[in-house]
């Protein structure tokens, strides 16, 4: 897919120019507040999740929650957002400086990872259990500096049962959510690409400065970045981050559009890259802010023998009368693509239309 020119020393002079960057310039810092520093450091990968249960619930919340928490999503193959591993709570010092924690119980049990939350939680979460039958609690680095807790707590073992079926979709988005946002987190470490370099275009991002200029056709109205690593490594992942703009007097951004938008570009700025439309995943998507449409998937390149992932993102700006396609893609023939996607979604959040 992309063997073209970086036009790297072009884009080195065109920062150059732009002078000394102010500190606001230099650092995003909008996902500092996550780490508490002042906490031990956590163990774990940020996608493997431990769940703690009674034995009594098992079966039922075995297959629960991992139908839950391990939702997948078809890119060149299919990819697991999280891994579910379960729990001893006799581990509970070990594992507790682990990541991604979730404990379910109930007040009439009397097995040991009920007593534990019964103990463990403050009076006042007892109180509202008993009052409203059933809640989930939430404890953000609680024991260590990059952590999220879930409590799922119910008054018997039916209401348990029932309060993890109705906060199932809150379960998966607040493990997401500090997913995307630990991804975030780490990319931000770098200082970021001036905003003096976007004074030029109808829209701003924050653009990590290990990204390199991969295109910039000002006529095409077609901005592109990669990060690539400096020596060629299969176990590094290389990751675009493109947008794409046009006028239009009327809001015309719908799937038809999007398609025809991906296709035009996959030929123009990747070399042929071309997908199938058919095995794409299509739908309606609120994107930075505004209410449009994401496609999702796969995409080959026949002429460099290749593959690898994409997203895009559109939508229409009435104030302008612009719409903006906004480009994820990934090569990582080593591995998994999710990661790097949901990375480059983040950064890719960050856009401001002007």
């Amino acid at each position: 897919m992309k063997v073209a020119i970086f036009v790297i020393i072009a884009f080195s002079l065109l920062l150059m120019s732009c002078g000394r960057s102010t500190a606001k310039d230099e650092n995003f810092r909008a996902y500092e507040d996550i780490i508490d520093n002042a906490k031990p450091i956590a163990f774990g990968e940020d996608n493997v999740v431990y769940v703690f249960y009674d034995q009594k619930g098992k079966a039922e919340f075995g297959d629960a929650l991992r139908s839950i928490i391990e939702r997948d999503i078809n890119l060149v193959y299919k990819e697991k957002y999280f891994h579910m591993e379960v729990g001893d709570i006799a581990d509970i010092a070990n594992l507790s400086k682990y990541k991604n924690l979730i404990f379910v119980g109930d007040l009439s049990s009397n097995d040991k990872v009920s007593a534990y939350m019964r103990q463990s939680l403050a009076p006042e979460f007892i109180q509202r259990v008993q009052n409203s039958s059933g809640d989930m609690f939430i404890a953000k680095n609680h024991w260590v500096r990059d952590q999220i807790v879930l409590y799922l707590l119910g008054s018997d073992h039916e209401k348990l049962m029932h309060i993890t079926q109705v906060q199932q979709h809150q379960i998966f988005e607040l493990l997401l959510k500090r997913y995307t946002q630990r991804l975030a987190y780490q990319a931000y470490l770098t200082k970021v690409i001036p905003e003096s370099f976007f004074d030029a275009y109808p829209f701003s991002l924050k653009i990590p400065e290990n990204y390199r200029l991969f295109s910039n056709d000002k006529v095409g109205n077609f901005l592109s970045f990669i990060y690539r690593a400096r020596m060629q490594n299969r176990e590094i992942p290389d990751k675009y981050i493109s947008v794409y703009y046009e006028d239009m007097e009327l809001n015309k951004v719908d799937e038809a559009w999007m398609l025809a938008t991906r296709k035009r570009i996959g030929e123009k700025y990747f070399e042929g890259d071309e997908f199938d439309p058919q095995s794409l995943r299509r739908e309606k998507f609120s994107f930075a802010g505004f209410e449009g449409y994401r496609i999702i998937g796969a995409w080959k390149n026949m002429k460099h023998h290749i593959g690898g992932s994409f997203q895009a993102f559109g939508f229409w700006h009435e104030s302008s009368n612009k719409a903006f396609f906004i480009d994820n893609s990934v090569y990582f023939p080593a591995g998994d693509k999710l990661p790097s996607m949901l990375e480059i979604y983040m950064i890719s959040s960050t856009l401001k239309v002007k």
